[in-house]
């Protein structure tokens, strides 16, 4: 039996791309061949074909694992092979999320949205949370689904082992990780930047991310010059893991805005380092992060400012590590084990039936 872990994308540092490039480590671990398949992929991603290839190499005992979370021309093709189907769904953004500033992707979700009902057809449906799931209903029923969180203990940031800040700014520093896209709103974050200004309690915003949209981040930039906290917003793009994990480190603590979540491994991350985190409701991401640190989808910034800063102008908001933040990101790490991956994947090869 050999895996084919195929995606439309398999870019390493692209939450998806890490979670095939994950999965494969994964199979290795536990005794199984794995090769995999992407229609776009760096030339210098070891082990990616292209996508085509798969269709002339699949084995009627195989398994083929797709990754999906947007509109796959490959879909039906893929469906038709003579072979054991699993699909790992991440979510489909909201379209209304992305049509003013990225019409393109937001009509490749539509399509995507009017794809979900081939989804019936795989023999296993993985999601990556409770939230996911929830945006299959009336496509799968509940209980055919299964949840297990796209990380793994072996990803960088957590390997790495949590240690106190060498170096520590001189005001809180709030970190937001992710690409800088509409449906992320890092415009809410600078808004909250300036309200605690007008609080006369000075912070800083660092923002993490590939920022693919122009239009997107020049009124990004135009907001946070007319609010006049330009010069305390620090756009660092993409980062090396090295660089990634010293934001953690010297990071007062996380937010997370977005209006759409799949899972949020930012999320995961900021905690495993043992920080803070704010995470804005009705996504996926308020599912792995202690329900003190969710606000209402709606609520106003100024409960955000409010909260931050109290939390971070406490004498425990200067603790550079909070234990309880680490154990809890522990706790989500174990239900994305091996052992729950073999459940998957091997056992129900070996019993002759699908899970």
């Amino acid at each position: 039996m050999k895996l084919h872990v195929c995606a439309p994308d398999i870019f390493s540092g692209d939450a998806v791309g890490n979670h095939c490039l994950g999965l494969a480590r994964a199979a290795r671990r536990l005794g199984v061949s794995v090769e995999l398949y992407a229609q776009r992929y760096d030339v210098g991603t070891i082990q990616v074909r292209p996508f085509e290839d798969l269709f002339a190499n699949v084995a009627a005992d195989d398994i083929v694992l797709l990754s999906y979370s947007i509109f796959d021309p490959y879909l039906e093709q893929l469906l038709a092979l003579p072979c054991r189907k699993v699909c790992y769904f991440h979510g489909v953004t909201d379209p209304q999320l992305l049509r003013e500033l990225e019409p393109r992707t937001a009509e490749l979700c539509d399509k995507a949205l009017a794809q979900l009902p081939l989804l019936r057809a795989f023999e296993t449906v993985v999601v990556n949370s409770h939230n996911t799931a929830q945006s299959l209903a009336g496509v799968i029923a509940a209980a055919a689904v299964k949840v297990i969180p796209p990380v793994f203990a072996d990803m960088p940031a957590f390997e790495r082992e949590t240690a106190p800040a060498t170096r520590m700014l001189r005001e809180p520093n709030l970190l937001m990780v992710g690409r800088v896209v509409p449906h992320k709103r890092i415009e809410d974050a600078i808004d909250i930047l300036a309200l605690l200004q007008q609080r006369e309690f000075n912070a800083s915003l660092t923002i993490v991310g590939s920022a693919p949209n122009y239009d997107y981040l020049k009124l990004l930039i135009n907001r946070a010059r007319d609010l006049g906290v330009l010069e305390r917003v620090d756009f660092k793009g993409m980062l090396d893991d090295a660089d990634l994990f010293e934001c953690y480190d010297i990071a007062s603590a996380l937010l997370a805005m977005s209006r759409h979540e799949g899972f949020c491994v930012p999320v995961l991350e900021a905690m495993h380092f043992g920080k803070p985190v704010f995470v804005r409701g009705g996504t996926a991401a308020q599912e792995i992060c202690p329900a003190d640190c969710v606000f209402a989808g709606n609520a106003d910034l100024s409960a955000w400012a409010s909260a931050i800063a109290n939390r971070l102008g406490a004498p425990s908001g200067a603790k550079p590590i909070d234990d309880a933040y680490v154990a809890h990101a522990n706790s989500v790490l174990q239900r994305a084990s091996d052992a729950v991956w073999r459940g998957v994947l091997i056992e129900p090869s070996a019993q002759g039936k699908s899970v």
